[in-house]
């Protein structure tokens, strides 16, 4: 970040004529006349947080994302996230990441690397819910990813990975239901997952991911 340049020295202006300076052990016999001013420089302003984006990333800045701030869970444990009619139960069950997702007629390939999450979302409240897109989210300490709505759907055509999407579906009350949702990350970058209140109330939990080239990956690659 540039910071502001200060004058110093014996010929720092003060207003109008400087009253001269010694040095080492000279004297001064003339007194300098000032001819200008240094102007400040602009400085820029720094974030403190990503700038999440319709795309579902964040421009990178100066200060990291803060750390989980709240409870972190491992693979294949429940919780619940919210509470009252905004509760929401969660199981992580498992991670994968491929290059492509889909069928060999009909897949998406990734900008980078796509994470699987495969996980059972479980409904205790009185109504129905949906999936939350926007409250389940990838992050780290320069971006916030968002479910790929494009590539989540081939998952249901995809012949690797026995499970359905979960971005559209519906959960009846007192139900669960098992499905899947793919995010396109950096494969060389490491991610958690954050799932938020839906309602904005309450704490949000964090399941670490690590990098995404550790994941394992799915068991063969899509030919065609």
């Amino acid at each position: 970040m540039e910071r502001r340049r200060v004058l110093t020295g014996c010929g720092a202006l003060v207003t109008g004529l400087l009253a001269g300076c010694s040095g080492g052990g000279g004297e001064s016999t003339s007194t300098p006349t000032a001819t200008g001013t240094a102007e400040p420089t602009a400085t820029a302003t720094e974030t403190a947080t990503p700038t999440e984006t319709a795309t579902g990333t964040a421009e990178p800045t100066a200060t990291a994302t803060p750390a989980a701030d709240g409870p972190t869970h491992g693979l294949d444990e429940s919780f619940t996230v919210g509470s009252g009619e905004n509760a929401i139960g969660y199981r992580i069950i498992d991670l994968y990441r491929a290059d492509r997702i889909g069928g060999s007629a009909n897949n998406s390939t990734a900008d980078g690397t796509y994470l699987i999450v495969v996980l059972e979302m479980t409904n205790p409240q009185d109504d129905a819910t949906t999936f939350p897109r926007n409250s389940f989210i990838l992050g780290n300490e320069e971006q916030i990813r968002y479910v790929d709505e494009n590539a989540t759907p081939l998952v249901s055509d995809d012949d690797r990975i026995n499970v359905q999407p979960l971005l559209n579906s519906t959960v009846l009350a007192g139900n669960s239901k098992t499905g899947a949702v793919v995010f396109d990350l950096d494969p060389d970058r490491s991610y958690r997952i954050w799932i938020r209140p839906s309602a904005g109330e309450g704490e949000t939990h964090y399941v670490d991911v690590g990098t995404v080239s550790d994941v394992p990956a799915l068991e063969s690659s899509l030919t065609g």
